[in-house]
């Protein structure tokens, strides 16, 4: 009689299980050990209940270790190369929620705080800049660039001022309505102009340069 209950609670295990979720894979383990632990099941036993419960997908995944299995620590050797696999880092998933923040009607300096508390350390200052200009119009990234500046606070007061003082006009080549009571944004754009007119002159003399082959 004791091998139908094992057989009956095998299945009620089973049942309060899903398939793993690729997408929280680590919340898959939590729930799935939760129901595990009171079984007492051998190392053996949960490495098998894992595989059940893998998909074709993921199957292809892990077929080197289902193939050639490690003597010992079956179960651990499964379960940390799933989470290596399906489980996003804590940077990636900073990155990521940054990466779906929207400029809006907010000052770029404003939308950088934002990252900046979100990010929280978890992010470089470089990898932060990138993800911030990639928020910003085209013709201000330009402007940003043209500046020469690097630190990411600057970069920020300057964006700011540059979005208030000015609209683009035919993208990063040309910039009206800029205040005369902020001779920092004017002079930037004057140093944009002058360097836009240096890149068009070298493409004219590259253009110019096979005649004189």
């Amino acid at each position: 009689m004791a091998q139908p209950e094992v057989s009956v609670s095998g299945v009620s295990v089973s049942a309060r299980i899903p398939e793993f979720w690729t997408d929280l894979p680590r919340h898959w383990f939590i729930q799935a050990e939760a129901v595990l632990h009171p079984q007492k099941m051998s190392d053996e036993a949960k490495f098998q209940f894992v595989i059940s419960k893998l998909g074709k997908d993921v199957i292809q995944q892990v077929t080197d270790i289902l193939v050639k299995q490690p003597e010992n620590g079956k179960y651990d050797t499964l379960k940390t190369r799933l989470l290596d696999i399906y489980e996003e880092s804590e940077n990636r998933k900073v990155q990521k929620w940054i990466s779906e923040m929207e400029l809006g009607d907010q000052k770029p300096s404003q939308l950088l705080r934002k990252m900046q508390e979100l990010a929280s350390g978890k992010v470089t200052d470089e990898t932060l800049t990138i993800l911030w200009q990639n928020h910003l119009p085209g013709w201000v990234r330009g402007i940003l660039t043209a500046s020469g500046l690097s630190d990411i606070n600057a970069l920020a007061r300057m964006a700011d001022k540059v979005t208030e003082n000015a609209m683009p006009i035919q993208g990063v080549a040309a910039v009206r309505s800029a205040r005369s009571d902020s001779p920092d944004v004017i002079a930037e754009i004057h140093k944009l102009g002058e360097r836009l007119r240096k890149i068009e002159n070298s493409q004219q003399m590259l253009i110019c340069l096979p005649e004189f082959l």
